[in-house]
């Protein structure tokens, strides 16, 4: 479906019985092709992990019960769902009656698996999942300017040596692609290659400031760009969105033969 027909940027009532049909898939071709991303689609394997603090329903005598909502699917497949749509089809649940956190559990994937036409991993659970902190921030790296206009491509090689580094940034900020609302992030970097240079890496990062993408563009963007630029044997790149809506997004890609683990940021 193409993003103008989409509840995305649109008043939308909030739905009062259960209604799977406002999930709303987006072609994930379609996407890299108007983002220039297709070719390096090779390159790169991993998962697409959703967190919703706020998913809730009745349990047999109408009593409202919560849980959080872990899912996650391939970066592979066909169909990414459209983040307006997973609010409102998960609002549509807070009526439902289920006998059994498992039933809605169950539910919950037939339905996202219908529409993404993948095998979609779904969790409820009771605790958040852990933080850890093992990446060393770039955030204080001294900037004599950020690039006004978008994507600067600056990234460059420090040294010729092989290192392996984790690096973060706490001061991402992208666009929605059509409210032009800001998402913010932290940005993970792993590595093994040519030891990239801190100032530009940062500089590259904070260029997105005003840049419109999916979380997942920008991810797959960030990973193709440091593979064109810097000779790198392995690369993990994981992007730690802040919630909105109660729901955070956190794409995750890496290269082929690598895990594309899922850790929860401080800030999440």
């Amino acid at each position: 479906m193409s993003i103008e027909k989409t509840p995305l940027g649109k008043n939308s009532d909030i739905p009062l019985i259960y209604d799977p049909s406002v999930l709303t898939p987006l072609s994930r071709l379609d996407s890299r092709t108007k983002a220039g991303l297709e070719e390096f689609s090779s390159q790169f394997q991993g998962r697409d992990y959703w967190t919703s603090y706020e998913t809730s329903w009745l349990n047999e005598k109408g009593i409202p019960r919560n849980k959080i909502l872990n899912l996650s699917y391939s970066s592979q497949s066909q169909f990414f769902i459209e983040s307006k749509s997973l609010k409102l089809y998960l609002y549509s649940l807070n009526n439902k009656e289920f006998r059994s956190a498992e039933e809605v559990q169950e539910q919950i994937k037939e339905d996202l698996e219908n529409s993404l036409k993948t095998e979609v991993i779904v969790e409820l659970d009771n605790k958040p999942r852990k933080i850890e902190e093992t990446f060393t921030s770039i955030d204080s790296e001294e900037l004599d300017k950020i690039d006004s206009h978008p994507l600067s491509l600056s990234i460059e090689p420090e040294e010729e040596a092989d290192v392996a580094e984790e690096l973060s940034t706490s001061l991402f900020r992208s666009l929605c692609p059509v409210t032009s609302q800001p998402d913010w992030a932290t940005i993970y970097i792993r590595y093994k290659g040519n030891k990239i240079n801190h100032k530009s890496l940062l500089k590259y990062l904070l260029s997105y400031r005003n840049h419109q993408g999916f979380h997942e563009e920008c991810v797959e963007r960030i990973f193709s760009d440091i593979l064109q630029r810097i000779r790198i044997d392995e690369l993990f790149v994981r992007a730690n969105f802040l919630r909105r809506g109660g729901i955070e997004i956190n794409p995750v890609r890496v290269t082929p033969g690598n895990s594309p683990e899922i850790i929860r940021e401080i800030r999440q």
